[in-house]
């Protein structure tokens, strides 16, 4: 009798598990399709619209390129090449009149290196340009930038922060926790000025012959690629925050 009554339990417990099992697989299955059509249609996301801070620029005493990861070869990340494009276009404009690259690295050349090489290439003048190349992570851009030798960098120091949209709100947070005071968050920009050389946006070909093919590249799994890529990227900077929280660094 004892043994039946502890086969009878046993078959209860494995009914209970599946009964879990068969409810978890279902709401996964829920969720992984409304994730793939939410993504692939390019619905907005909505909880990432905290993350972004962007402001109008205005005259600063220097502009801050946080730098923003390498691809292969020593190249700048295509978010990465961004802000490097944006931090010119706000000096092309007179906004400031000098470029601070700040970043460090895993690898043997840091990130501010590389940025302020490639800021060069997009039209930079070499003596605009400074480099931070120590900082390790967010957090420790603020207070890197305090000790270059170049430019006396203070708290109350007129500057205008270049980051990525989702990134922003990050970098903002780790700014003001450090003590800035006159900082304005900037994650796009164009020049106003009528050169192609520097606007690259009014750039055209210089074959007569070449016409646009107008491919548009937003088919449903194109979309879904890409809006899955900025879903988790949006998750893992709410993430990145809290646990800047936890350690006091915003």
């Amino acid at each position: 009798m004892g043994t039946g009554w502890i086969r009878m339990g046993w078959k209860n417990r494995v009914k209970k598990i599946k009964k879990i099992l068969k409810f978890y697989f279902i709401v996964v299955g829920i969720l992984a399709h409304v994730f793939i059509l939410w993504m692939g249609m390019g619905w907005p996301l909505g909880f990432d619209r905290w993350l972004r801070v962007s402001q109008e620029p205005q005259e600063a005493e220097a502009i801050v390129c946080v730098c923003g990861g390498l691809a292969g070869n020593n190249l700048p990340t295509q978010e990465g090449l961004q802000r490097i494009y944006t931090a010119v276009q706000l000096y092309v404009d007179g906004w400031a009149t000098r470029v601070i690259f700040t970043g460090g690295g895993t690898g043997s050349l840091s990130q501010g290196e590389v940025y302020a090489e490639v800021a060069g290439w997009l039209g930079l003048p070499e003596e605009a340009a400074l480099v931070d190349p120590f900082p390790g992570s967010t957090a420790k851009h603020p207070e890197n930038i305090l000790r270059l030798e170049e430019m006396a960098v203070q708290k109350n120091t007129s500057l205008l922060i270049v980051t990525s949209p989702v990134h922003s709100r990050r970098t903002y947070l780790s700014f003001r926790k450090e003590g800035f005071s006159n900082i304005r968050m900037v994650t796009g920009y164009r020049a106003h000025v009528k050169d192609a050389g520097v606007v690259r946006s009014l750039r055209e070909s210089r074959f007569e012959e070449y016409k646009p093919s107008g491919k548009k590249y937003d088919d449903f799994l194109f979309r879904l690629r890409h809006r899955s890529d900025y879903f988790w990227e949006v998750v893992r900077e709410y993430a990145a925050i809290i646990w800047y929280w936890l350690r006091g660094e915003v």
